[in-house]
């Protein structure tokens, strides 16, 4: 379910290898050290020996043999044939047994099937085998290298050619396998009701007219709230192999807002000097460097050393900008006022941060708003980070418009019964209350 959640969502998704989260230095990184090099170590003595001992040599030899194979398409019978018959490991086998196997030329023919089977981008890969040819065990080593590779790549291959299918059934097949995966939990919706029922409509918007509209705005301002998520909340269950994609659109979101907040800022501090408010070039250079330095910004107490930076960056390239026009730089009372309100944005709160941060959360819920009509116009202020908007938006809305697919029917049920119906039922007793009084 999660390969195919990611070939569908993702038009760039490929596998890549796999990389084991082993802390350098410790006892499994030194253990797997170990483990690999006693195999090569034990090629290397056999192949040594007078007369060789060529026990290591055929294991290595079925296993490249077998692993080629499984790099062919099911049309490559005459490729097949000839590497069975090349690499017969019985015929192998016998010539070991009686002191003529010729090693190396096996590991020519190997290369040279190699080299015909690889994608391009393989090719320098595989010239660089025949720098080893001297020494089998290194040899056989990056042999083994790059059939790793070669497998990698044929995989994303058959993903790539594969794709077109997957994506027109990924949404059914979803719906079947969460469906699998709610009846093996007491409570698979947990997360997901408590994620819903955040947005229930006051007591007096539940009017049955009214229902499915309210539905509707229940379930947009649910998905507007991951855009803005607390880590307090657990993940809805519906939502979580998008998790990490939903929390890279907010940390987007929250480094737009705050360049571009710091550029407004900037601008209103030094409205009576002779800088042009339409001076785009310079605000252009000052955003760039701006979002350098917000790389590292994942988290608000990051901000305590990055926004000093900012504000030094902000008057250097403000300075820089009216030498270059031969106008009197900034002195030094406004220079420190400008770098204490920069620094000062560190609060979420900040007026001028919160309301570009607002704007941009707003048209991206006008965005994925079933109700919406006219086209979106960006917002006053945000034309800076326009790239930004459009990258954030047009990611969010392919997200939820997945997810609306395929979690449609259970969103419908839990607003149903969990939200709406509950937040009706509290108007209701509301309103006996008041006709009994």
């Amino acid at each position: 379910m999660y390969l195919a959640h990611e070939i569908a969502v993702d038009k760039d998704f490929m596998l890549e290898k796999l990389k084991p989260d082993v802390q350098p230095g410790s006892m499994e990184e030194q253990v797997k050290t170990i483990v690999h090099q006693a195999f090569w170590d034990v090629l290397a003595s056999e192949l040594s020996e007078e007369p060789p001992i060529f026990n290591q040599a055929l294991s290595l030899l079925t296993e490249i043999r077998e692993t080629m194979i499984g790099l062919l398409l099911p049309s490559q019978t005459r490729v097949k044939d000839v590497i069975t018959e090349k690499l017969d490991i019985d015929l192998i086998a016998q010539q070991a047994a009686n002191n003529v196997l010729d090693v190396k030329a096996h590991a020519l023919f190997i290369i040279d099937l190699m080299g015909k089977l690889c994608a391009p981008v393989r090719d320098e890969e595989i010239g660089m085998l025949h720098n080893h040819v001297d020494n089998l065990v290194t040899l056989f080593k990056e042999i083994m290298k790059v059939l790793d590779h070669m497998k990698l790549d044929m995989a994303n291959f058959t993903i790539q050619q594969a794709r077109p299918l997957i994506v027109s059934q990924s949404v059914d097949y979803e719906k079947i396998k969460f469906k699998e995966f709610l009846a093996t939990q007491n409570d698979g919706l947990q997360m997901t009701r408590a994620w819903l029922q955040r947005h229930a409509p006051r007591d007096e918007e539940v009017e049955p007219r009214m229902q499915k509209l309210l539905m509707s705005r229940v379930l947009t301002e649910a998905f507007v709230e991951l855009l803005e998520w607390d880590d307090y909340f657990g993940w809805p269950e519906t939502l979580a192999m998008d998790a990490h994609r939903f929390m890279s659109l907010r940390d987007q979101l929250e480094r737009a807002a705050m360049s571009t907040g710091v550029i407004l800022l900037a601008f209103s501090n030094i409205s009576g000097y002779v800088i042009p408010a339409h001076a785009q070039a310079l605000k252009i250079t000052i955003k760039n460097h701006i979002d350098i330095l917000l790389q590292d910004f994942n988290d608000d107490t990051d901000l305590l050393k990055i926004l000093p930076n900012v504000g030094l960056q902000v008057v250097q390239d403000i300075n820089d900008y009216l030498k270059a026009n031969k106008k009197d730089l900034l002195p030094d009372s406004t220079k420190a006022t400008l770098q204490d309100q920069i620094a000062e944005m560190e609060d979420p709160n900040h007026r001028i941060r919160d309301l570009v941060q607002r704007r941009i959360v707003e048209f991206n819920k006008q965005a994925i708003s079933t109700a919406r009509t006219a086209p979106l116009q960006i917002p006053p202020g945000l034309t800076l980070c326009q790239k930004e908007l459009a990258q954030i938006a047009g990611a969010f809305v392919r997200l939820v418009t997945y997810n609306r697919s395929v979690f449609g029917e259970i969103y419908t049920e839990v607003i149903e019964n969990h939200v709406i119906f509950q937040a009706d039922s509290k108007g209701t007793k509301a309103l006996t209350k008041n006709q009994e009084e």
